[in-house]
């Protein structure tokens, strides 16, 4: 069965993150506690084993979800050095963790899971060093690693070969040249040889050892393409074509997906590790599930001012824009007297934004109470139940009215291709002088192009920092 590169790679990451963390575990234990403290090995073995199996499956768990093997086969040495500083930092924070949660606060202990983070930093960069020589020097080369035979013109083979060196993919190796409209048979292209032209192509791959068969040749249809396809899939080769239209869209990722029984390629504009895709839900659950606790202490305190103040709801539901157009109900606490809404058109000359959004420095439909909960954030805090509910995240792009959204041009709603946040990165970036919407809609695209789990966490820093600085409303 043909599998693709990356899911060996990441399997052969894994067995070797694993191995390399037992090894220093083991290792960094009996150089401190038998090297240095003089323990016994059979205490050494019951200070250690204590821990082992919690430290092993937290720290496999966040090496398997973060994206610190990402990009593995293209880094330089000085990024695999800064990867293996990151798993050092990662196993000192959970072993020390552990050593929190187990109540055991012993020295021996503390100095031992120092000195296996050590450890572990050097077998982890020497290994990958390692593993990334041998996979693209020595099993490249060996001649079990998949054959590719490439099937294509005289004037786009050296542009071919050169992008196929650059490429630095370790399970297959282009072995063999066909050029169809020209005989340049003995001819070689960075030490690849030309082996035959479009009369004996099919003869060589029937001989030859031909696992694959890469074809780039210019084509309106494809029709007369399809000969060719089937006579090299009939001897039981997976066969490549390449398809022109691609390289108009080199901002897109693309994917090849079936829509019931129809091929098709698919385009995106952002694409996703499913395993960070899932860390952010994970945040986003336990994050609500704290910021309701929180809100339901809140909620006793604030309600009898509020409802002193402005007789009415204590919480103010309004229907937003979602996830690529999707209606929700937003929650939050009521900051504007009852009829806010009545009024806003009367208020519309007076918008300090340019664009759809409405912005005013002290609007009269505020509550004295509503300025103090709006300016600490407070007001939001309802909206941890629409995390909860999934109709938003912690962390995303500010959800529009649908007044607003009805006059969006087509390229401001793709802000709306990520879950609306809580909070985002217009709304740390100074917001208060942000006056043009077009700028918000820069700062959400860049967001989304650029997310990570990473960028989320230092978004809710900011946050929190922006709160407690009274730089909010």
């Amino acid at each position: 069965m043909y599998q693709t590169r990356e899911r060996i790679q990441d399997v052969i990451l894994l067995v070797a993150d694993l191995a390399c963390f037992i090894l220093s575990y083991l290792g960094g234990g009996y150089l401190w506690l038998v090297g240095f403290r003089n323990v016994s090995v059979q205490n050494m073995k019951l200070e250690l084993m204590d821990s082992f199996g919690i430290v092993l499956v937290a720290y496999m768990l966040v090496m398997l979800f973060s994206n610190i093997e990402d990009r593995f086969i293209r880094r330089s040495i000085y990024q695999d050095f800064w990867a293996a500083v990151k798993a050092g930092v990662i196993l000192v924070f959970i072993t020390a963790l552990t050593i929190f949660l187990q109540h055991n606060n012993a020295e021996a202990s503390r100095g031992a899971y120092f000195c296996i983070a050590g450890i572990n930093l050097v077998l982890y960069f020497v290994t990958h060093v390692i593993l990334k020589y041998y996979l693209l020097k020595v099993y490249r080369n060996k001649r079990g690693t998949n054959q590719v035979y490439l099937v294509t013109t005289s004037d786009r083979v050296a542009h071919i070969m050169a992008e196929a060196d650059n490429s630095r993919d370790w399970a297959h190796r282009l072995a063999s040249i066909a050029i169809i409209d020209d005989n340049q048979v003995g001819t070689w292209y960075e030490g690849v040889p030309v082996v035959a032209t479009y009369d004996n192509m099919f003869q060589y791959a029937k001989e030859q050892v031909v696992d694959e068969v890469f074809i780039n040749v210019p084509y309106d249809t494809g029709e007369a393409l399809s000969k060719v396809v089937n006579t090299f899939g009939d001897m039981g080769a997976t066969v490549h074509v390449s398809i022109e239209l691609l390289n108009r869209f080199d901002d897109y990722h693309k994917s090849f997906n079936m829509m019931g029984n129809l091929p098709v390629v698919t385009f995106t504009n952002q694409h996703y590790d499913w395993k960070m895709v899932l860390v952010k839900r994970l945040m986003d659950i336990v994050g609500a599930l704290a910021g309701l606790a929180i809100t339901a202490v809140v909620t006793v305190f604030l309600a009898p001012p509020l409802l002193i103040e402005s007789p009415g709801p204590l919480f103010f539901a309004q229907q937003r824009v979602g996830k690529n157009g999707r209606f929700f109900k937003i929650y939050k606490f009521r900051s504007m007297y009852r009829d806010a809404e009545a009024r806003k058109k009367e208020l519309e000359s007076q918008n300090e934004m340019n664009g759809f959004m409405f912005k005013m420095k002290d609007d009269p439909r505020i509550t004295k109470v509503g300025k103090f909960i709006r300016k600490t954030s407070i007001d939001e805090l309802p909206q941890f139940y629409n995390v909860l509910k999934g109709d938003m995240s912690l962390v995303g792009t500010r959800p529009p009215t649908v007044d607003e959204f009805r006059q969006y041009e087509s390229h401001q709603k793709r802000r709306l291709s990520a879950r609306p946040g809580i909070t985002g990165l217009w709304q740390v970036s100074g917001r208060n002088n942000i006056k043009d919407f077009e700028d918000v809609v820069r700062l959400d695209v860049q967001y989304i192009d650029n997310w990570s789990v990473g960028l989320d966490i230092k978004i809710l820093l900011k946050t929190i920092r922006v709160v407690f600085e009274k730089g909010g409303e």
